[in-house]
C-alpha cells in the first residue's frame, strides 16, 4: 500500500449505539443507585453520545425504564429458564447452577444490585411491584419444577422453591450490610 493511501484511511468509525446498549448502560447505574438517579443526559456523558442519540431509540425516560424492565423479566424467567433447562447434568446438578447464578459478582444476575434496585423501586410504583411479583411468581414456579425433577414430593418442591427464592433474594441483602 502506498503512503497516500494509508494517509487517505479514516479510522473506522464506531457503530452507532443500539437501543440494548442503552439498556444495559442503564441496568449497570440501576445497580449503583436508585431509579430516582436515573438520568437520560448522565446516562449520555457515560457513554460518551448525546441526548439525541437517546431519543433516537426511546420516547423518554419513562420509556426507557419500560424497556429495562421488560430486560429484566426476559432475563429472570425465560432467559435463565432456558439456560439452565438446556444444559446436562442431574436436576441437582441444574439446581446448583441456577444458585452459582444468583450468588455471582455480576449486577444484573438474580438478587444481584439491580435486582435490590428493582425491590426497593416496586415499594413506590405498583406497576413495578406487579412486574416484580410476575417474576418472582414464574422463578418461584420453574424452582419448584427443578425440585420436583430431583425426586421431592409436589409439597416438599414447593416449600424447597420458596426457600431457594428467600436464599437468593435475602443472600444478598445480607452480603450488602
Amino acid at each position: 500500500m502506498s503512503r497516500q493511501a494509508v494517509k487517505s484511511q479514516k479510522p473506522a468509525a464506531e457503530p452507532p449505539l443500539a437501543r440494548k446498549d442503552w439498556i444495559e448502560a442503564a441496568i449497570e447505574m440501576l445497580a449503583e443507585d436508585n431509579v430516582e438517579a436515573l438520568r437520560v443526559d448522565t446516562l449520555a456523558e457515560r457513554l460518551g453520545v448525546t441526548k439525541g442519540s437517546f431519543y433516537w431509540h426511546f420516547k423518554g425516560r419513562e420509556d426507557l425504564l419500560l424497556a429495562v424492565l421488560e430486560s429484566w423479566r426476559l432475563q429472570m424467567t425465560s432467559q435463565i429458564r432456558t439456560l439452565i433447562a438446556d444444559t446436562s447434568g442431574t436436576p441437582w446438578e441444574r439446581i446448583e447452577r441456577l444458585l452459582r447464578i444468583a450468588i455471582s459478582a455480576r449486577p444484573e444476575v438474580p438478587g444481584g444490585p439491580f435486582e435490590m434496585t428493582l425491590r426497593d423501586w416496586a415499594r413506590r410504583d405498583a406497576k413495578v411491584a406487579g412486574i416484580v411479583r410476575e417474576v418472582d411468581n414464574a422463578r418461584t414456579d420453574f424452582a419448584r419444577l427443578l425440585y420436583r425433577d430431583a425426586g421431592l414430593s409436589d409439597a416438599d418442591a414447593q416449600d424447597f422453591a420458596e426457600l431457594h427464592m428467600a436464599f437468593v433474594i435475602g443472600q444478598r441483602m445480607t452480603l450488602a450490610t
